[in-house]
């Protein structure tokens, strides 16, 4: 609800303010966004990473029948030293976050991209300079419509997720979303609105799915074995080759 608040109060009374504003900074902070930021942005593209873990998590579906190959399995447990139980426990963690990354990312885009199409709201160009109102309910242009940030949402759901996984990296992850969305402002996209309200749906949509689907089941898999990312790279190298 604070949230909702928070986006109310930008909306009717900052956006316009603080982009205009924006237009009065240095071109260096103008091509740092451009040159630097949206680069990256496009490398971190949710699409890749939905590819990615769904490769994955494909490559670990039959993960039994290799387990059950006495051959097979005397290798793995020879270059890692585990026993059955634990590389078993290890795959199915990579299944998991595999899983909980392509369900948030899934939804939290889809979901961004109904709210777009349900409140219509004009990305800056076109209201100042095309004569849009601010509000198009229902409106099925959808390179017109700017609320939420797709860009800020993709972001901070890669940023929750990763943080979840690599707690040790925080503030060089919420940094770096942070300064995704900012872009977004700089390259004449978005109203700070539409970052706040990205930024919230691409935060809630991972914790989301990790408290009701996955958190007891990764705790459970982390409190038997002790493991590195290291480790998880080592399996995934061997179940691919062996």
């Amino acid at each position: 609800m604070c949230t909702v608040i928070v986006i109310l109060i930008f909306f009717n009374f900052f956006d316009i303010f603080l982009f205009e504003l924006s237009r009065s900074f240095p071109g260096i902070i103008f091509y740092f966004f451009k040159e630097v930021i949206d680069p990256i942005s496009d490398i971190l593209d949710p699409l890749n990473f939905i590819i990615l873990f769904s490769l994955i998590f494909l490559v670990n579906f039959n993960i039994k029948s290799i387990l059950n190959d006495e051959k097979k399995l005397s290798i793995i447990k020879d270059k890692t030293n585990y026993n059955r139980e634990k590389i078993e426990d290890l795959f199915n963690y990579i299944s998991l976050v595999s899983k909980h990354f392509i369900f948030s990312l899934t939804v939290a885009g889809i979901v961004c991209n109904l709210i777009k199409y349900i409140f219509g709201v004009s990305r800056p160009k076109y209201f100042f300079l095309e004569g849009y109102e601010r509000l198009n309910f229902f409106n099925f242009e959808h390179k017109i419509s700017s609320f939420p940030s797709g860009h800020t949402q993709a972001a901070f759901s890669l940023a929750v997720l990763f943080i979840i996984y690599f707690r040790r990296h925080f503030l060089i992850i919420i940094l770096l979303a942070t300064m995704m969305g900012l872009s977004r402002i700089f390259m004449s996209m978005h109203f700070p609105s539409d970052l706040i309200a990205g930024a919230y749906l691409g935060s809630v949509v991972p914790i989301l799915f990790y408290d009701k689907m996955f958190k007891k089941k990764i705790e459970k898999i982390k409190k038997k074995h002790r493991f590195y990312f290291s480790d998880i790279l080592k399996l995934m190298y061997l179940r691919i080759f062996i």
